[in-house]
């Protein structure tokens, strides 16, 4: 298959897209909500990435006909419409995000402008290459991000440690880790072959509660919610061996990148979700249209309430893909 792609590439690039959102959500959460939120997105993400293995469905099987399968023709394009419309708002989200990685300059709209164009132009090359994309910047993300939390474990106190807040603060790390779901629109491209699903999600979960740990732990839960990048913050302060500090801009670099990477996978699968809907709109025009449209709702994202962000993650994300892929299973056994 041309334009193909292996599940490690896209583990990495979700890897490397979500460590940006989940620094800016987790760094100011307590852990038991992390660990809480990540367990209640494992549920429709198992059973998503579980049909994507070799024992499910056959292997380039897309979107397109799922859709048709399980809800019929006029229907699976409506839903798609409807999946494309969320993703590109969920890109508009994320661009406007993007400010938090430079808290002390006015970043918007240039940041968020700059970032969807790079997304955009890696997005265009199709999902292989925007895979390929993510998993080679996810070299350099995991381990600066790693490095930076393991050096702030020095300012840790433990008396910060202890469960605080409410279980609704959940809420925020749960609408991030649903937006892997958004893979079923990428399927057509996947090999099947055999990768710990199950890992790489407990890597990404994992480094979520480990930024919480970090940063709550070394600002304090008041300060670090009180903050409008604690992750950024608590970076000040660390010092590797007593030689490299101020490690602000290194980190503004990063959760930029990170922030590209999210981009260019939600573009991705906006235009696949598009194609559903419209198989004969040129894919190049999909791409470029879907990011427009995303900076034009750059201005209109900050008037969505936050409980329209999980509602809306929960259904188009999660449980539309969930039971496409189900009723497809279940007619074609």
């Amino acid at each position: 298959m041309m334009d193909s792609y292996s599940p490690r590439q896209l583990c990495a690039l979700l890897a490397a897209a979500l460590a940006a959102p989940l620094v800016t959500v987790c760094s100011a959460v307590s852990w038991p909500w992390v660990l809480l939120g990540a367990a209640v997105a494992a549920i429709p993400l198992f059973y998503i990435y579980r049909s994507m293995g070799p024992t499910a469905l056959p292997e380039g099987l897309g979107p397109a006909e799922l859709l048709t399968t399980a809800w019929g023709k006029m229907l699976g394009k409506w839903l798609a419409l409807a999946s494309w419309l969320w993703l590109v708002l969920i890109a508009a989200l994320t661009a406007s995000m993007a400010v938090t990685a430079f808290p002390r300059d006015n970043a918007f709209p240039l940041i968020p402008m700059v970032l969807l164009i790079l997304a955009a132009v890696a997005s265009s090359q199709g999902a292989a290459a925007t895979c390929r994309f993510g998993a080679t910047l996810f070299l350099a993300v995991a381990p600066m991000i790693s490095l930076v939390l393991a050096f702030g474990t020095t300012d840790v106190e433990l008396r910060s440690l202890r469960p605080d807040g409410t279980a609704m603060e959940s809420l925020g790390p749960l609408t991030v880790l649903l937006i892997p779901a958004a893979a079923f629109y990428l399927r057509d491209g996947l090999t099947q072959q055999k990768t710990a699903w199950l890992r790489w999600y407990l890597l990404i979960a994992g480094a979520g509660v480990a930024v919480s740990l970090v940063c709550v732990g070394a600002l304090g839960l008041p300060l670090a919610q009180a903050s409008s990048n604690a992750f950024w913050l608590m970076s000040r302060s660390i010092s590797v061996l007593g030689v490299m500090e101020r490690f602000e801009v290194v980190i503004s670099a990063l959760l930029s990148i990170s922030f590209c990477c999210l981009l260019a996978f939600l573009l991705a699968a906006a235009r696949q979700a598009l194609t559903c809907a419209a198989p004969n709109a040129p894919a190049h025009k999909t791409v470029w249209g879907s990011a427009a449209l995303a900076a034009a709702f750059l201005w209109l994202v900050p008037s969505v309430p936050n409980w329209g962000w999980i509602v809306g993650n929960l259904a188009v994300l999660a449980i539309v893909p969930a039971t496409t892929l189900f009723l497809a299973e279940l007619k074609k056994s």
